[in-house]
């Protein structure tokens, strides 16, 4: 009985850590219709409703927004839509994603 759980428990253990470990994304997005000081605000509203989205910082001065999601429950895709549908398409700037 005891070689037979042995390998079982292992493998329980081994498969757990990429079942339970979220991965943390940051991404820095160029939105260059923001024209007006309302913007950063209207989008920093839709991405907040996307599920899996922890954090959104997103500034008129350099026309973009960082930010923070868990990539388990949403994807870059889902948040350019986001922001798409309110009205300002957005493009991941190259070499900002971070893990």
């Amino acid at each position: 009985m005891k070689k037979l759980l042995t390998p079982i428990l292992f493998a329980a253990f081994m498969l757990v850590p990429s079942i339970t470990m979220a991965a943390e994304q940051t991404v820095k997005l160029s939105i260059p219709s923001m024209t007006c000081a309302s913007c950063p605000y209207i989008v920093k509203a839709a991405v907040t409703k996307v599920e899996g989205v922890k954090s959104v910082e997103a500034t008129l001065e350099e026309l973009s927004a960082i930010v923070v999601f868990d990539d388990t429950l949403t994807s870059l895709e889902e948040i350019q839509q986001a922001t798409a549908d309110v009205g300002y398409p957005s493009t991941l700037i190259e070499g900002s994603e971070v893990s």
